[in-house]
């Protein structure tokens, strides 16, 4: 069978299988609809819970951010999992005790009117309206890629099973979907971790073997490191740092200074019949300089600190707290500008 047909037979499956839940929970009782009869048990509210933790959101945003941020991205992960556990022991309790569906009903009863109602309603509206568009633009990519169907088709074609479990069973085919889909997630984390794990390190277990292969990421990261090549280009940092410097020390001098440079250089290279191009690009260059002396200062100190921060040895990955390592990078840019003053 070509891949692109199980793709086709693996989303239809899929789809069928919402859909199938959600017929097979049809329901018209408003208490079913809204918040499944109160009737779903610990163990599976609590898998429909986890699987709506890893959607497409932490599939694609936190997996994004913690390639982006390393180690300090974390923080996002962690805060994201402590609303989850705020929500269901600051909030949940008191909308159970109540006997209505919304957090609406809820403010609107609690604290009287209607001003408080459409407050929480907008609220809800803005952040599901947020994190909705996240999760249909990866419903989009991950079909438009899985099946080759085009990004906007691929959006129709993988709500279809959503909204048919969702109009039909309401909170209750809702939850029962995500159990499913609690066990197909664990599934795709687990499998493809426990393959890398075996083909890296000979075991399937990769939390049996995590000290060894830190250890092993510590031993590359030091020989990346000490490489010359990464000591040159962090001597060419600190040598770019002592010239930002010295250019900011001599202000507003150094600023005319340059600005008399590049104009001297362009009217040499319009004398010596220069290619255009390269007219441009000094001409873009002292059109982009800063316009005054204090303007020139933020610009360039800006600049130092960032050669300052790149001629430094690199975070390693198992470094506990990184922010502490940040702020002596912060003070030592500061003692830098000290020095050099």
């Amino acid at each position: 069978m070509p891949p692109r047909w199980i793709g086709y037979a693996f989303l239809f499956f899929t789809i069928s299988m919402y859909a199938a839940i959600g017929i097979a929970s049809r329901t018209s009782d408003v208490s079913e609809y809204y918040v499944a009869g109160r009737r779903v048990p610990a163990f599976f509210n609590g898998m429909a819970t986890g699987a709506d933790w890893m959607s497409a959101a932490s599939f694609m945003g936190l997996a994004g951010t913690l390639y982006l941020s390393g180690f300090q991205g974390l923080a996002y992960v962690i805060g994201w999992t402590g609303g989850f556990v705020l929500v269901a022991l600051l909030l949940a309790p008191y909308l159970r005790r109540f006997g209505q569906y919304t957090i609406p009903d809820f403010l609107g009863a609690r604290y009287g009117g209607n001003a408080i109602r459409l407050v929480a309603v907008g609220a809800a509206i803005l952040a599901s309206f947020v994190y909705v568009v996240a999760q249909i633009y990866g419903v989009g990519v991950i079909t438009s890629r899985f099946v080759s169907l085009q990004f906007e088709i691929g959006v129709f074609v993988g709500l279809a099973g959503i909204l048919v479990c969702s109009f039909l069973g309401g909170m209750r085919a809702v939850t029962w979907t995500q159990v499913a889909q609690y066990v197909i997630l664990i599934v795709a984390y687990v499998t493809p971790v426990a393959i890398l794990s075996y083909k890296v390190t000979g075991n399937p277990v990769p939390q049996a073997v995590y000290g060894r292969v830190i250890q092993e990421i510590n031993q590359l990261e030091n020989r990346l490191f000490d490489d010359p090549v990464e000591l040159e280009v962090r001597q060419l940092y600190r040598e770019r740092a002592d010239l930002y410097a010295q250019k900011i020390m001599q202000l507003p001098h150094s600023l005319t200074h340059e600005r008399e440079q590049l104009s001297t250089d362009i009217n040499q290279l319009k004398s010596s019949d220069a290619q255009m191009k390269d007219i441009v690009v000094l001409e873009r260059k002292r059109r982009d300089l800063p316009l005054d002396a204090d303007q020139a200062r933020v610009r360039w100190e800006n600049a130092m600190f960032l050669a300052v921060d790149r001629s430094k040895p690199p975070i390693h990955h198992t470094e506990a707290f990184p922010a502490t390592r940040r702020s002596r990078s912060h003070f030592g840019s500061i003692s830098w500008r000290l020095f050099s003053a």
